[in-house]
């Protein structure tokens, strides 16, 4: 059984709330990615994700990058999974919660990355070769639904 802790993305980015939203567009920029944490103003917890989406809407909506923060941009609430638990389960919380990106939490060490359904999609991939090479063509096209749910 594969574990959130597989496919988690340790290389988690975070800025702090107070942050323009042109300085997080040229981070992702620079990281490749699609999404950074938010953290309080003490950079002590995350509290909401800023996403590619959520500039592009933004721009779209005529606000100029460089003149809001993060903090009035990002999504809110912030979910969390535990590193725990079956990768499965954290794409019932997606789906559920209706969000693409889950914050990844150890009990004993806090925050430890973020899974997103990029991430998802990895698992999605490796499980669908290895159902279709041992479990027959039933089980491979159930997975192949579940792909097309998510992407």
């Amino acid at each position: 059984m594969s574990l959130v802790e597989d496919y988690v993305n340790t290389r988690m980015v975070s800025r702090n709330s107070k942050a323009s939203v042109l300085e997080i567009s040229k981070v992702m920029t620079d990281w490749q990615i699609s999404s950074v944490a938010i953290t309080d103003e003490q950079n002590k917890r995350v509290i909401g994700i800023l996403t590619e989406r959520d500039v592009v809407h933004s721009i779209a909506k005529g606000v100029s990058p460089d003149s809001i923060n993060a903090g009035s941009l990002m999504s809110t609430p912030v979910f969390c999974v535990r590193k725990d638990l079956p990768i499965e389960e954290a794409a019932r919380v997606m789906l559920k919660k209706n969000v693409r990106h889950l914050i990844v939490e150890d009990a004993y060490q806090g925050v430890r990355g973020i899974i997103t359904t990029t991430d998802l999609a990895r698992y999605l991939r490796h499980r669908t070769e290895i159902v279709s090479t041992t479990e027959g063509r039933e089980s491979a096209e159930l997975l192949s639904e579940v792909w097309e749910l998510f992407f």
